[in-house]
């Protein structure tokens, strides 16, 4: 029975934490009730609320993803991922994107069957190590040796998957940079130095704008400014740094951390701080904003917070446990925390579930055409409820849309008296269009959000490629583009007989729309061309399969 009761003061300790009543008046609960995970190892934990897992990653020398339910049960292993360290959910939560350090590439895992799709190669000897989305992208923090930490970048938006290694960074880093990005600013990406306990460097925070496809570096903080940087968070409006030692200007030293400090993703200017406890150890928000939970190793507690820094609740771990670095994470209903903490011996991880079983719970209902033509006008209906009473009175939501070409808030929608509300827009941009509305929440009402996306049409557009055979044994590959709007780049491609494909190069095709390489044949080859796609044309790809070109008189073969 003690089990029982000590499950029940968790559940009215966090129907406090986010702003349920509950019978508990102290400002502190004890977080207990830890299961284990059946791991030694821990690196990084995601959230996938849709289809009620939880997926921890054991970092270097170690193979496989542990997954989880929601509270920590049904456990088992997805194998063969060497050195599975860092983590990301697709925009649509289709596909867990997973670091192999041990492999030198980036895993994609369908999120339905659990099973892997597909590798992407960042090379021998890379160490990918930490991802992040952003700007319709997967980043990658990678790199073996000590002080050449880099940054590339995935895409899996066109027909054909494009992988950019080496990406122009501002400053050095000393492992593979820790990633940070957030949906409330999808164009914002932030790198830093993540340290170990035992070596705590400089953590050289830069903010990059990823809006253009190539990062663009808006800001750095300086050296001293954070030493032993263990996690960080971004928001909309705020980076927040979960650092060992903190630079003191007065004393003209750095000191031991006791607040998680916040910074202006305008410019990286001071942007207030956290008290959080000593050695600032994790931080992560909640995904409407509305919370940030930050923790401290040394203090053994977690806070949770308003974005203005007004404590809601206070955890203190039992005696002999210790929050992990980057153990943090907060799922979809913006009410339940999930915390991964370790025995006396930094041992043995463990997973703690605090979750807010309250009677004033909200959620957010929406309905969409799954399809509709660009420019044509559609319509988004919802309602928004609260769970245990009616709504009676009008609330104000924020809607923001998410394209190919970003993100774009759209004007507040105010509910009717009894939740119900819609809006309309008129896409100018084809392909996925996912309308975000969130429920900011109160003092007595958790926020909620909610997405659904509508696939717009693009038009097609023409795309050939042919192979003519040349003299000196080659052959001369074009590809013939038609109309775009605002992509002109094809790629080119050849998959000799029984290998793999591989790139003979990608460029902007010429004012007559060509783009010709050369490539040696000597055997049987198929050469392909890939258009991927823009905001009004759909990808398109075309393919030619020759026999020898260098064994017949010189001739053109055409693919479509």
């Amino acid at each position: 029975m003690r089990v029982k009761a000590i499950a029940r003061l968790m559940v009215a300790a966090l129907g406090a934490a986010f702003g349920v009543v509950a019978p508990m008046g102290s400002g502190t609960a004890y977080a207990d009730g830890a299961v284990g995970l059946g791991i030694d190892t821990y690196a990084e934990m995601v959230v996938d609320s849709a289809r009620g897992r939880l997926f921890f990653s054991q970092g270097r020398e170690r193979s496989g993803v542990r997954l989880t339910d929601l509270s920590g049960g049904s456990q088992r292993t997805i194998p063969n991922l060497p050195g599975a360290s860092g983590m990301a959910l697709s925009p649509d939560g289709s596909t867990l994107y997973v670091a192999l350090a041990d492999a030198g590439a980036v895993a994609a895992i369908d999120t339905t069957t659990l099973t892997e799709t597909r590798r992407y190669s960042t090379g021998a000897s890379s160490c990918p190590t930490w991802l992040a989305p952003a700007g319709g992208k997967i980043y990658v923090g990678y790199g073996c040796q000590s002080g050449k930490g880099k940054l590339g970048s995935i895409d899996v938006r066109g027909a054909t998957p494009i992988v950019a290694l080496d990406l122009p960074l501002n400053g050095q880093y000393y492992y593979p940079p820790l990633l940070r990005s957030t949906p409330a600013n999808p164009n914002l990406l932030l790198l830093v130095n993540r340290s170990r306990v035992s070596f705590a460097i400089s953590g050289e925070p830069s903010l990059y704008d990823v809006s253009s496809g190539t990062p663009s570096h808006v800001a750095s903080l300086a050296g001293e400014t954070c030493t032993g940087l263990h996690d960080a968070a971004l928001t909309a409006d705020k980076v927040i740094l979960a650092c060992s030692y903190l630079w003191d200007p007065q004393s003209n030293s750095r000191l031991v951390a006791t607040e998680h400090v916040a910074f202006s993703t305008a410019d990286l200017s001071p942007a207030g701080a956290y008290p959080s406890g000593t050695w600032p150890t994790a931080v992560t928000t909640s995904p409407n904003g509305s919370l940030v939970v930050l923790g401290a190793s040394e203090s053994n507690s977690i806070h949770v917070k308003r974005p203005d820094g007004n404590m809601v609740r206070r955890y203190d771990l039992p005696p002999g446990n210790h929050l992990e670095v980057r153990g943090l994470a907060v799922g979809a209903d913006n009410r339940t925390l999930y915390a991964v903490t370790t025995d006396q011996d930094r041992k043995n991880p463990a997973l703690r579930v605090l979750t807010d079983f309250g009677t004033t719970g909200s959620s957010l209902l929406l309905s969409a055409p799954t399809t509709s033509t660009r420019t044509a006008p559609l319509t988004v209906h919802g309602k928004l409820a609260f769970a245990g009473a009616n709504v009676s009175t009008p609330w104000t939501l924020r809607v923001v849309k998410q394209d190919l070409a970003g993100g774009h808030p759209l004007p507040d929608v105010t509910t009717a008296a009894d939740g119900s509300f819609s809006f309309s827009d008129t896409p100018l941009v084809g392909a996925a269009n996912t309308y975000t509305v969130t429920f900011p929440g109160d003092a007595t009402r958790p926020g909620a959000t909610q997405s659904v996306t509508v696939q717009v049409s693009r038009a097609a557009t023409a795309l050939s490629v042919t192979a003519k055979a040349t003299a000196d044994r080659r052959a001369a590959v074009t590809a013939q583009l038609g109309a775009t709007y605002t992509n002109r780049t094809v790629c080119l491609y050849a998959q000799p007989y029984r290998s793999t494909r591989r790139t003979i190069t990608c460029g902007t095709v010429d004012s007559s729309g060509k783009l010709t390489a050369t490539y040696p044949t000597y055997q049987r080859v198929t050469f392909s061309a890939s258009f991927a796609g823009d905001h009004r044309y759909a990808p398109a790809e075309a393919s030619v399969r020759t026999y020898g070109l260098h064994w017949r008189k010189p001739g053109v073969f055409r693919g479509y």
